[in-house]
């Protein structure tokens, strides 16, 4: 008899941690990716040895091993036509010399010669395809684009969603955070894919106000504003105070500047090096 008491309260402890662990997950997963994570790893993040805007894949393998989920991925168009993780085309990253570049001037090059070059001598270069591969191996992971400023969203993200959708990866495409420069972005881009996921990045065109802020994301249902570290005030800090958006700040690589953002109503950092762990453990003493 005391045995069998036994057995069923090990079957009922069983069944009420498997009911706990299953009610988390579903939760858990039906949370939107600015409600789990705090950081944004900028440029794919520092390297293992200190390198920083590599976008390269061993700073992902690096940063997903250290429990970053949300990477940001500096995008540029190759001189033949394809989508690349690179910063820009002036920075050198050690591929100059193979590249031909010199001192005065520097320009796109060929996705062959650009994924064939290590970047410093020793990471490796990514292709747009290439990440959205590893996008298919890594479920659990975000992408934020920075595709800079240009004329031709249209052109650019057509482009970008091409490379998915003909390669098979159209599925990714719900896991991609689009970043927005200006108002109206919005609709270029939305015009080319329907994108599930959007945020609106200030740093190109300036705080442009509380009303104009509240309007366009409400309007758009852009839960996310993006700016600089240093613009964050006390008026930012009131103007957005009683508003449903969430504030991110960029580049933040020192936990105490990262620390006093969490203070004053941030959401979240982009950050190099700063893990998510951190903010976290920072943002529950700040609610003690």
């Amino acid at each position: 008899m005391i045995r069998k008491r036994i057995a069923w309260g090990i079957i009922l402890l069983i069944f009420c941690l498997a009911l706990i662990i299953g009610l988390y997950w579903y939760h858990n997963r039906n949370r939107a990716w600015y409600e789990k994570y705090p950081v944004i790893c900028h440029a794919l993040g520092r390297t293992q040895e200190g390198d920083t805007l590599t976008n390269s894949l061993e700073a992902f393998q690096y940063n997903y091993k250290r429990g970053q989920r949300v990477f940001e991925a500096d995008v540029q168009i190759t001189s033949d036509g394809k989508m690349v993780l690179r910063h820009d085309w002036v920075s050198g990253l050690g591929q100059e010399e193979a590249f031909g570049w010199t001192e005065e001037d520097s320009w796109a090059v060929t996705e062959e010669m650009f994924l064939s070059t290590p970047i410093y001598g020793k990471y490796t270069p990514l292709s747009l395809e290439d990440w959205f591969a590893i996008m298919r191996e890594y479920p659990d992971i975000w992408f934020v684009t920075d595709t800079k400023y240009s004329p031709e969203v249209e052109t650019q993200f057509s482009l970008f969603t091409d490379t998915a959708i003909e390669n098979g990866y159209e599925d990714v495409l719900s896991r991609v955070i689009v970043q927005i420069y200006y108002k109206e972005m919005y609709d270029e881009v939305m015009e080319v894919y329907p994108f599930e996921n959007l945020i609106w990045t200030l740093y190109y065109i300036g705080y442009p106000g509380k009303q104009e802020i509240l309007d366009f994301m409400a309007e758009k249902e852009i839960p996310v504003l993006v700016m600089p570290s240093s613009w964050w005030n006390g008026q930012q800090e009131e103007d957005l105070k009683d508003s449903s958006i969430k504030v991110y700040v960029h580049t933040v690589n020192d936990e105490e500047e990262a620390l006093l953002r969490l203070q004053h109503g941030v959401s979240g950092i982009y950050s190099d090096d700063i893990l998510p762990e951190a903010v976290k453990a920072s943002k529950s003493r700040l609610s003690e």
